[in-house]
């Protein structure tokens, strides 16, 4: 062993080397390369002297990929390390075949992001629409006036609105989220539709305006406000759904299923951009409500203008509600 350390240096190698792929492993496996049983870190002898391969075979064991002389096949087992190291860096896996792409994003992205948008646009031409109807219908009633909105605001809306948020806890820890999620936005529909082709062409048979008249005779014009809640409640209750359509579906039922479907790196991409959508919303909606404002101005005497403009608008309003369903439900 001196004698070989002292003429040929620290590690001897054969005259006449053999070529030796790595193919020849079965496995990158760590315990496979450092397994002493392995035939390819037995002990061999070199010049007629016995000198351990075990080093030489480790450190061989971390090269990444060499090309060996005379080799004919240059693809190489890639190692587990190698392959997390691919996946981390966002690359494809060795033999698995990158996702289709449209405009450098995959074509699974747009499955998602085309409909949120959709879903999006849907939510907020509702809005608008009903945000324009809610304070127009409340204040111009009879028997009510502009001083009706901060009592509305304060003793109807707020408490319905924290009494549908304890409601909506409670069915949290009951229902699935599917089920949650068409508990919650149904109602709406119903209402909205129900409102303008029952409750409101029927609201002079079950407004109590004369019990609202003797008491207001009663209590003086101080309480002008209160009893034309109760004058016009099927209004105010109108009132407050509009006023929960946006807090509700926008806040928690849109953006809670937007981030159950999208990665982190996905909303940093598109969340801004459903803001252009939203954009695109007001624009439709506000034509909307014009061309019903001016459908009244042109109808004939004794016809209910809010009638008929109700009708066309909460039709709109069910059918985009239904749109914006069918999206979450594809």
């Amino acid at each position: 062993m001196q004698g070989v350390l002292q003429s040929k240096g620290l590690l001897s190698l054969p005259s006449n080397p053999r070529t030796r792929a790595f193919l020849a492993q079965p496995s990158c496996d760590l315990r496979y390369r450092f397994n002493p049983i392995n035939p390819l870190l037995k002990s061999r002898t070199l010049n007629g002297s016995s000198l351990s391969l075990n080093g030489f075979s480790k450190f061989h064991g971390f090269v990444t990929k060499p090309q060996l002389v005379g080799q004919k096949n240059g693809k190489y087992p890639i190692c587990r390390a190698e392959a997390a190291a691919a996946s981390a860096d966002g690359q494809p896996l060795y033999g698995e075949k990158e996702s289709p792409k449209f405009m450098g994003m995959e074509l699974v992205t747009f499955k998602k992001i085309i409909p949120l948008g959709m879903m999006f646009f849907c939510i907020l031409f509702n809005y608008t629409i009903l945000r324009d109807t809610k304070d127009v219908l409340v204040v111009t009633a009879k028997g009510s006036s502009a001083e009706i909105i901060p009592f509305l605001k304060t003793w109807v809306n707020l408490p319905m609105a924290v009494g549908f948020m304890l409601l909506y806890t409670k069915l949290a820890n009951v229902l699935s989220k599917e089920a949650l999620f068409y508990t919650v936005i149904l109602p709406f529909i119903a209402f909205f539709g129900a409102f303008g082709f029952v409750l409101y062409p029927l609201s002079n048979y079950f407004h109590p305006t004369a019990l609202a008249d003797k008491l207001l005779n009663v209590l003086g014009p101080r309480f002008l406000g209160p009893l034309a809640i109760m004058r016009i409640w099927s209004f105010c209750l109108f009132y407050v759904m509009a006023e929960l359509w946006g807090s509700v579906v926008i806040s928690v039922l849109f953006w809670g299923f937007a981030n159950q479907i999208t990665t982190v790196d996905e909303a940093k991409k598109f969340y801004p951009l459903f803001g252009l959508g939203a954009n695109v919303a007001l624009v439709f909606s506000g034509r909307t409500v014009k061309y019903f404002s001016q459908l009244r101005e042109n109808l004939g005497p004794g016809v209910d203008g809010w009638a008929i403009s109700l009708k066309g608008m909460m039709s709109i309003v069910v059918g985009w509600g239904s749109q914006f369903v069918s999206f979450t439900g594809g």
